[in-house]
């Protein structure tokens, strides 16, 4: 009966040892855990979700702005900054999009290049 005991004693550790080899192998002890880690970035530092995410909330805000509704405008995320260009209606629809893209900017700042009327 010992001897069962011992067997199986056996085969139960050569089962956790076949087990564990094929667990992954944590190398570096330094690496940040897979919920910190940064996506990826452009140059400036943000990352290019947040880029994306930031200027599809500006261009969809504006777009649901009804003084905008004639306005040609391109919002480009670069670096630190939101770069607003194209033309726009009046000097009021100018400074309504600059408005928009400030609330919406995640605290990046605001270039506004928009031009008045056809210009």
């Amino acid at each position: 009966m010992k001897r069962h005991s011992y067997i199986l004693a056996l085969f139960a550790l050569a089962g956790v040892f076949a087990v564990a080899q094929d667990m992954p192998q944590q190398k570096d002890q330094q690496r940040v855990p897979p919920t910190q880690q940064q996506p990826p970035s452009d140059q400036s530092g943000v990352s290019t979700a947040n880029t994306a995410a930031v200027q599809n909330d500006i261009q969809s805000a504006l777009q649901k702005e009804p003084t905008l509704a004639t306005a040609n405008i391109s919002v480009q995320v670069t670096g630190k900054n939101v770069e607003l260009s194209g033309t726009v209606p009046s000097k009021d629809a100018k400074d309504k999009a600059e408005q928009i893209a400030k609330a919406h900017a995640g605290g990046l700042g605001v270039k506004n290049h928009l031009k008045v009327g056809g210009s």
